[in-house]
């Protein structure tokens, strides 16, 4: 498969109300499906809108969760493949925020947990321990969940994972849309891959979620870039292209070189 159609679902969730995310879900998807998508990504969190923190015992679902198997569904019935974000329940009270991928056929793939949490998410959510790169008929796909975007190892060790693009969802707010608009083309240039960001608009609180979902080829261009629209758009995107022979940054790495990036003495 040399080239899919990525469908970004740009909107603004009800917080802590499912059953209004999850119909915006169904709209969306039906929409990628007139499209001839093969593929929809969704913001963080998206299931239950980002401040949900306070709520996590009633809102938060296991991978088997009705939502979930909701949501399995509606990629089997418009043969869809599908990344989310919801908060997942864990063991005992544990909880993370994760990303789930779901194939064509309503099965999970693969579940990533945000390893990097943001601010107040701390509170509430523990890290995930794994990053995860999931084998599909559309290439390996490497999944990261905003903050992580921040970290340029996360990207590059999906690609020396063997991704082949890079899926994230995003919940990134004011003041910080430059910074991940900056991040996410120096991960696509720097690791020559593909990148999908999802990001959600709207407002909770003091927190103003900025947008600006894009879709970038392994050059960094801009093959879709909503700004700051609400809605349902569409991208072919190549998973593969000819590279500068000249760069081949992951060939040219000096690994003996950083070992600093890891050394505890340098973490302050």
């Amino acid at each position: 498969m040399d080239k899919i159609n990525v469908t970004l679902a740009q909107m603004t969730p009800k917080l802590k109300d499912k059953s209004y995310n999850l119909s915006q879900i169904k709209n969306a998807m039906e929409e990628a499906n007139k499209n001839q998508s093969d593929l929809i990504v969704f913001p963080e969190l998206f299931l239950t809108g980002y401040s949900v923190g306070d709520k996590l015992n009633e809102q938060a679902e296991k991978v088997d969760g009705p939502s979930i198997n909701e949501i399995k569904k509606l990629c089997k019935s418009l043969s869809l493949y599908t990344v989310f974000g919801f908060p997942e329940s864990g063991d005992g009270e544990t909880n993370f925020i994760s990303s789930a991928l779901i194939d064509n056929q309503g099965e999970l793939l693969g579940l990533y947990r945000k390893t990097h949490l943001f601010d107040q998410e701390q509170k509430f959510f523990e890290s995930g321990s794994n990053f995860e790169v999931i084998p599909t008929p559309m290439g390996n796909i490497g999944l990261m969940i905003c903050f992580d975007l921040e970290f340029p190892e996360v990207a590059r060790s999906l690609k020396l994972m063997g991704a082949d693009i890079l899926v994230i969802v995003n919940a990134n707010m004011d003041p910080y849309k430059e910074h991940h608009y900056i991040y996410a083309k120096s991960r696509a240039m720097e690791n020559e891959i593909p990148v999908v960001i999802c990001n959600r608009l709207g407002q909770e609180d003091d927190l103003n979620f900025c947008g600006d979902s894009l879709v970038l080829d392994s050059w960094g261009n801009e093959l879709l870039s909503m700004k700051d629209s609400e809605g349902i758009e569409t991208a072919k995107l190549p998973l593969s292209s000819v590279m500068d022979s000249k760069m081949d940054y992951v060939f040219r790495r000096k690994e003996d070189l950083y070992s600093i990036l890891t050394d505890s003495q340098h973490r302050e």
